[in-house]
């Protein structure tokens, strides 16, 4: 989920706003979905399909349940988080604070978070 609306290559708005529970309890909208294409710092391009536009979010999450869906294994040490997908390491997060900061070309506002998503 992201509030980046530029983030996106491609996005459609949601007939029905999808209510989403955060961390602290509070509830917020996503209005819209879609591909978000993320250049990492060593170069490498990575597209995220199904991603939630919700203007009220801090920055971007990015739902370590959904790259598990996918096959893409975290590993998670007290400094960073490792993403791999087979045997090719696809992503990495330096921890910083509580939480995993991927390094993006131009900013780094991507987090490793666990979300939930709740039907309205």
């Amino acid at each position: 989920m992201t509030s980046v609306r530029d983030k996106f290559v491609s996005r459609k708005e949601l007939k029905t706003p999808v209510r989403i529970t955060i961390a602290d309890g509070k509830k917020i909208d996503a209005v819209a979905m879609g591909t978000v294409g993320l250049k990492l710092m060593d170069g490498t391009s990575v597209t995220l399909s199904d991603v939630l536009y919700i203007p009220e979010v801090e920055g971007s999450l990015i739902s370590v349940a959904k790259l598990a869906e996918k096959d893409v294994v975290a590993q998670f040490s007290k400094d960073k988080c490792v993403f791999r997908y087979g045997d090719a390491t696809v992503m990495e997060a330096k921890r910083c604070g509580n939480v995993y900061k991927l390094k993006t070309v131009g900013d780094e506002v991507c987090h490793a978070a666990a979300t939930s998503r709740k039907e309205p």
